[in-house]
């Protein structure tokens, strides 16, 4: 009888060379693999096999990248990771007070395995004195799966071809991702404006750029509609074309983000960061931050905290001043110190691991 896996993920994109791995190596001759992506609606297929599993628990070892009561089956392997990096305190203190958010965290702290991208985030990522007393982790820093895809230089190559052609950039129309993460407390601190926006919008035109503006899911850091009704025409927002994150950056020339992990994710590629941080200090009172911007072993980018110097820095940006050897150099220490094994094999590592367990 095949022994079955289950792959849980909010989306499941992000375990596609984890799949990959399964598919190519034959291990569907004598593994099962199932596959569930919790961001379905409840009437979903996914929804039902979900519940099937988590009653009846006939599975030998789950990964998800997600918090889930599936990883309590003691009887099974299982896997937990984050779907991103930390910077910002992941889960923060206030979460935790919270006994819904507890409760999730308490399942991925019932692992057997946590797997991180490097050692340093082995003590970060779901790391506090209340859940440490729950823990059941062995801490692993194999690399996340979804970050395989940028290690792969001939798939981003083809990958950036193809979308600028859908979208109908040219190869020296500078892009840049604006990528911002949620904020999950009111910020008494001014957030971008239309003028800004106008102000970028003039920039980019008279330097052949363009903006993409990607806000986390639940918000971002100003409304979406405005760009909608101010019509600017170098200022993007992502809902209006149809391609994911992993060809956004793909076809991005720079990143601009803050305490989202995406800068992180971002570091195989090679390519400028800036992070802006406009409310740093609220974000840090407010939700906590584990991550020093200035130390140039970790932080890969430059560190703006008004629209006027996120605006002369998007102008060196594009200019190509931060990619002379001092910043690539850089990058690439930042590259090593986030990833134990920068190579885009860490699904391999999984699978071996739980090769490794099963047998």
């Amino acid at each position: 009888m095949k022994k079955k896996v289950i792959i849980h993920s909010m989306y499941l994109k992000n375990m596609d060379s984890f799949i990959d791995y399964y598919k190519k190596n034959g291990l569907d001759k004598w593994i099962k693999l199932i596959k569930i992506e919790s961001g379905k609606s409840k009437i979903s297929t996914d929804y039902i096999k979900k519940i099937y599993y988590t009653l009846f628990r006939n599975y030998d070892a789950i990964v998800s990248d997600y918090p889930t009561t599936l990883l309590e089956n003691k009887k099974a392997t299982s896997i937990a990771m984050g779907h991103g990096t930390a910077i910002k305190r992941f889960p923060s203190t206030a979460e935790l007070k919270h006994k819904k958010n507890l409760k999730l965290s308490k399942t991925v702290k019932s692992a057997d395995y946590f797997v991180t991208t490097s050692d340093r985030q082995n003590n970060l990522e779901y790391r506090n004195p209340i859940l440490d007393q729950y823990s059941n982790n062995e801490y692993i820093s194999l690399g996340l799966p979804k970050n395989d895809y940028y290690f792969d230089e001939k798939n981003v190559i083809n990958t950036n071809k193809k979308i600028r052609e859908k979208l109908g950039f040219l190869d020296n129309q500078f892009i840049v991702v604006y990528a911002p993460t949620w904020r999950d407390f009111k910020s008494g601190n001014e957030r971008i404006t239309k003028n800004d926006l106008i102000k970028i919008n003039k920039l980019l035109k008279e330097l052949n750029g363009y903006l993409i503006y990607r806000p986390h899911p639940l918000g971002g850091t100003f409304d979406g509609d405005i760009l909608e009704e101010l019509k600017l025409e170098n200022i993007i927002p992502s809902s209006s074309i149809d391609i994911d994150l992993f060809e956004t950056l793909c076809i991005s020339n720079a990143l601009i983000s803050d305490y989202s992990s995406i800068a992180i994710e971002y570091l195989p590629l090679k390519k400028p960061v800036l992070f802006f941080l406009f409310d740093q200090e609220e974000y840090e009172v407010e939700r906590g931050i584990e991550f020093d911007y200035l130390d140039s072993s970790i932080s890969p980018g430059v560190v703006v905290k008004t629209v006027d110097e996120l605006i002369n820095e998007l102008n060196n940006v594009i200019e190509n001043k931060y990619q002379d050897s001092y910043w690539v150099n850089r990058r690439k220490i930042c590259l090593e110190n986030h990833y134990k094994y920068p190579d885009g094999k860490s699904a391999e590592r999984i699978w071996k691991l739980i090769l490794k367990e099963l047998t």
